[in-house]
C-alpha cells in the first residue's frame, strides 16, 4: 500500500471510532438519565431516613416565614424542642454549641418549638435566653409538622442532605458525642 492509501485508510478508521465513541457516549448520558430517574421514582417524601423531607412553612418567634425549601440545595439539621420537655433543657447546651458548628459549616440549622404543646408561647424567649440561644425559633402552633415529621417524643433531631433527603433520625436527646459525630458527617 502507498502511503496516500495508507493515510486514508487511517482516517476512514479514526472517523469510524470517532463516530462510535460519539454514539456510545450519547447512549451513555441516556442510561445515566434512565438511572437517576429509576432512583428519583424509589425515593418516597416523608419523615424517615431515606425519604425526601416533607415541605413545610413556619412563622419564627420574631415574625418571619421561613420555608424547609429555603434551604434545598444546603444540608439542614431540624431540632425539634419544647421548653417544657426535661430532655430538652438538658439538651439545650449541646443545641447551641451544635447550631454555632454547623453555621460555619454551612449547614442550616432549623429549631421547630412544638409551640402546639406549650401552655404559653411567651415563655420561649426567656428559655432561648437563658441558655444564650440566639437562634429565631420557628413555631409550629398548630402540630402540623409534628404531626408530619412523625414527632412522638422530643427532643428529636432531623438531618437532611443537599437533595432533601433524610440522612439520619435521633429520636430523644442528643449527648455532646452525638453532636461531633454529627458534625463530623457534615465535613
Amino acid at each position: 500500500m502507498n502511503n496516500k492509501k495508507r493515510q486514508t485508510f487511517y482516517r476512514s478508521i479514526l472517523i469510524l471510532i470517532l463516530c462510535g465513541v460519539g454514539f456510545m457516549y450519547s447512549q451513555s448520558t441516556t442510561v445515566f438519565q434512565q438511572v437517576e430517574e429509576a432512583v428519583a421514582a424509589q425515593v418516597t417524601t416523608g419523615a424517615q431516613i431515606g425519604q425526601e423531607a416533607l415541605s413545610f412553612e413556619l412563622p419564627t418567634l420574631t415574625g418571619k416565614q421561613v420555608a424547609l425549601d429555603d434551604y434545598r440545595g444546603q444540608p439542614v439539621v431540624l431540632n425539634f424542642f419544647a421548653t417544657w420537655c426535661h430532655p430538652c433543657q438538658e439538651e439545650m447546651p449541646i443545641i447551641v454549641e451544635m447550631e454555632k458548628r454547623l453555621k460555619e459549616k454551612n449547614v442550616a440549622f432549623l429549631a421547630v418549638n412544638m409551640t402546639s404543646q406549650e401552655t404559653d408561647k411567651s415563655q420561649i424567649k426567656p428559655f432561648l435566653q437563658h441558655f444564650r440561644a440566639y437562634f429565631d425559633p420557628l413555631l409550629d402552633e398548630e402540630g402540623d409538622v409534628l404531626k408530619a415529621y412523625q414527632i412522638i417524643g422530643i427532643p428529636t433531631t432531623i438531618v437532611i442532605d443537599e437533595h432533601g433527603i433524610i440522612t439520619q433520625r435521633i429520636n430523644g436527646g442528643m449527648t455532646y458525642e452525638m453532636m461531633e459525630d454529627l458534625i463530623l458527617l457534615r465535613e
